[in-house]
């Protein structure tokens, strides 16, 4: 599903780029496969990272449920 919510193969800012996070080596292997998978169906090396996951922060408030609709009363 995170694949196909935005475009993989678009570098851009730190602060904006794409990246995932895996807590296991389970889902490290499960996204190193689909990240193979989409490289060689789009023939380019994607610009989404992939890393273990560390200490997190959360945005400030304002950046939380971005995507989603805003309600207008």
């Amino acid at each position: 599903m995170f694949f196909r919510e935005h475009d993989p193969t678009r570098k851009a800012k730190c602060q904006y780029k794409s990246a995932v996070w895996w807590h296991s080596e389970e889902q490290r292997a499960k996204v190193q496969e689909e990240v193979a998978r989409l490289e060689a169906k789009f023939g380019v090396k994607l610009a989404t990272t992939v890393d273990p996951a560390k200490e997190w922060y959360d945005a400030e408030e304002y950046h939380q449920k971005f995507l989603f609709p805003v309600v207008r009363s």
